[in-house]
């Protein structure tokens, strides 16, 4: 059983999240949640935030957010003016880490996707279990929400990285958290947990 105080929902932008639409703002009302990047313009209520590129998304002003420290200091970033103003904000130096988690205070490894870091992050915070929720990882696979990036081009993931990063989150990252998968379909090496055990187990 998932115990609320220790339990980290993490939502990514795959199509699965419009699968499951409906009952997530019922998972951010229940649970401890942070999105990646746009994730908030959509579900704008989301605990956290996390972005390692350079973007500057809607965030309410309730909103933590967890940044990269570069776009504190260099003024010519689309993030800087977000970094500046924004009032519940932790900043990190990020740095390509594909092996182990910084503990650092200040510090946060990425690998190829911002979900990466936010499992950093997640064990930097003391929870113990993450649940991953359109983070599939399947190669040139388009966002949820293609309609809310403001024109942005991403890069499709080609295969050698999307395999790095399936790879981090199966043998690296779950050395240091219990890693669930809401997607059935899924086929990473996680273990699998469904809507109806997160929505019936909350706070048990």
């Amino acid at each position: 059983m998932l115990n609320y105080d220790d339990t980290l929902i993490l939502f990514g932008r795959s199509p699965f999240i419009n699968k499951i639409k409906k009952e997530i703002p019922e998972l951010i009302e229940k649970y401890h949640t942070i999105g990646c990047n746009y994730f908030c313009e959509t579900f704008p209520n989301v605990e956290y935030v996390i972005f390692y590129d350079d973007i500057e998304p809607r965030i309410k002003k309730t909103t933590k957010v967890i940044a990269d420290i570069r776009y504190f200091r260099d003024s010519t970033k689309t993030a800087y003016n977000l970094c500046r103003t924004h009032k519940n904000i932790e900043f990190y130096t990020i740095s390509y880490n594909d092996t182990y988690f910084q503990t650092g205070d200040s510090k946060l490894s990425f690998c190829v996707h911002t979900p990466s870091i936010a499992l950093n992050w997640a064990y930097k915070k003391g929870f113990k279990n993450v649940v991953i929720a359109g983070i599939d990882l399947i190669p040139n696979t388009p966002h949820f929400d293609k309609n809310y990036t403001k024109g942005v081009k991403y890069p499709a993931f080609g295969e050698n990285s999307i395999m790095k990063a399936r790879k981090h989150l199966e043998e690296v990252a779950s050395r240091y958290l219990n890693i669930y998968q809401l997607n059935p379909k899924s086929d990473m090496e996680l273990k699998k947990i469904t809507l109806k055990e997160l929505l019936n187990d909350a706070d048990t």
